[in-house]
């Protein structure tokens, strides 16, 4: 076809050419410009249906169907939930599914929840394998705005308490479409992928349509927190033990009683509180509480207590804390947008040193992994064993490495940082201290984990006593803003 083009083309122009010579020309050209539109039009619907979309599929269906889809591409639209041991879809229509759907991520995305049992960090420039199917992701801005709402949360209460649970996420609903491959679980109680082989499994490959409502959260700000104490009378002290008494079971109407509780208890102070919009709050330790609520903006705070006298029946006792926000120190608006940053540098990073220390920790030869993880950690600070601050007291050590490190990450660490722990996290039998030293920042948006190592010294009891220099094994912060 192309040769008869080119043969009406390259006829010379001459005043001899005759009328019929046109009309033939002519009709030749039309007859190769139908076949021409006709090939077009085939090698577009040809196209059209390689890279027609996957089948939109419900939740519902999914869960229901699963056998139907494994190992299939599918789209899904649903609200996802990602918290500790926790990042699956969910839709209240179909929630009495006892298998539910997991996520990950495609390509070589990192982990984003803490579930067992699987490493966080993935090699990268590699995409995930699963079943013998590849899995590649697109990091496009859609991905990009579905793991900053995924994310982003105040990263300790107002009083300074570490978050539980989700009660401190600043994006909260979420809900978005997700395209990607989806595998079905076993049969049985435990189907295999996710949390402990909790559930089905879909890889995400690229989302769109994220939508996610801004939460009460306060984004920055310090507070005040007060607190005082009331104790019941023994006719409030049994109401309020009957109506918090199911928190424990799987009654249905548990729920409306919790909230009637503390309703209750709220209006002994003529506390102004929406009940529906708060929560019962897990991060209360004590084994005598009976139940704790925190209001959705983490500044009201209730925790019931039940007191065990062996002459009466049992009292009750009311904890209310409330947080005020202090001048000049107030949060930054819910129309603000907030965003989260993490930097990280570990003995990990040492490419020469990760593969063997990896295999060593997998044989479970602890003691020769942590010789050789004290050697990878002489790059970091690139200022080695001999540098006298690593032979300080624990604190200080890992304060200096932090603030070292931060001024090369270009962070610029809060002025009020509030320790929250600096403990050996070692076992007993253990040759070698580990130490994981943690701080925050007051307004809640910055959080540094700095975690050392050093052998043991023989006799002493103190290890600050040892002159024997820390290695700093890891740093990691999280910076919202």
């Amino acid at each position: 076809m192309l040769a008869a083009w080119a043969t009406i083309l390259e006829r010379p122009s001459s005043s001899g050419l005759q009328l019929g010579d046109l009309q033939r020309d002519l009709t030749l050209m039309q007859r190769l410009a139908l076949r021409l539109l006709m090939y077009c039009l085939l090698a577009c619907t040809c196209f059209a249906q390689s890279t027609s979309p996957p089948p939109s599929v419900s939740l519902c269906d999914l869960t229901q169907n699963p056998r139907s889809y494994n190992g299939q591409w599918i789209t899904v639209h649903a609200s996802v939930s990602m918290e500790f041991e926790d990042f699956s879809l969910y839709d209240p229509a179909c929630k009495d599914h006892l298998t539910g759907v997991w996520l990950t991520f495609g390509g070589d995305q990192d982990e984003v929840a803490t579930y067992c049992c699987v490493g966080r960090t993935r090699k990268k420039g590699v995409d995930i394998e699963v079943e013998g199917h590849r899995v590649p992701l697109s990091h496009d801005d859609s991905l990009r705005e579905f793991l900053r709402v995924l994310q982003t949360e105040r990263l300790r209460r107002p009083d300074g308490r570490q978050c539980a649970g989700d009660d401190c996420y600043f994006y909260r609903p979420l809900s978005a479409t997700i395209f990607g491959m989806f595998f079905a679980g076993q049969d049985g109680t435990s189907p295999g992928y996710g949390h402990l082989g909790c559930c089905h499994l879909l890889v995400i490959s690229r989302v769109s349509d994220v939508l996610a409502e801004r939460t009460s959260v306060p984004a920055g700000g310090k507070f005040h927190c007060s607190r005082e104490i009331w104790s019941a009378n023994p006719a409030d002290s049994t109401a309020i033990r009957n109506l918090l008494s199911c928190s424990r079971s799987q009654a249905r109407d548990c729920d409306r009683n919790y909230r009637a509780a503390f309703s209750s208890i709220a209006d002994r102070w003529r506390d102004p509180i929406d009940v529906k919009h708060g929560h019962a709050d897990q991060s209360g330790d004590i084994e005598d509480s009976l139940g704790s609520w925190i209001s959705a903006d983490l500044l009201k705070r209730y925790e019931v207590l039940e007191k065990h006298n062996s002459e009466a029946s049992p009292s009750v006792s009311v904890t209310r804390q409330v947080c005020v926000p202090l001048t000049g120190d107030s949060a930054r608006l819910p129309s603000d947008p907030v965003t989260c940053n993490q930097y990280a540098i570990s003995w990990e990073d040492n490419e020469t040193y990760a593969p063997l220390i990896r295999e060593l920790l997998e044989k479970q030869q602890f003691e020769a992994a942590y010789v050789k993880i004290a050697e990878a950690s002489k790059s970091i600070l690139s200022e080695g064993d001999r540098s006298s601050w690593r032979s300080g007291d624990v604190k200080s050590v890992a304060l200096h490495a932090l603030q070292e490190q931060a001024q090369k990450w270009g962070v610029v660490p809060d002025s009020d940082l509030q320790i929250a722990s600096c403990s050996d996290v070692s076992l007993e039998d253990q040759k070698n201290h580990l130490m994981d030293c943690g701080w925050y920042a007051s307004d809640g948006m910055q959080m540094f984990d700095v975690r050392l190592q050093k052998p043991k010294p023989a006799k002493a009891t103190e290890i600050s006593t040892s002159e024997t220099p820390w290695a700093v094994t890891s740093i990691d912060a999280t910076v919202c803003h």
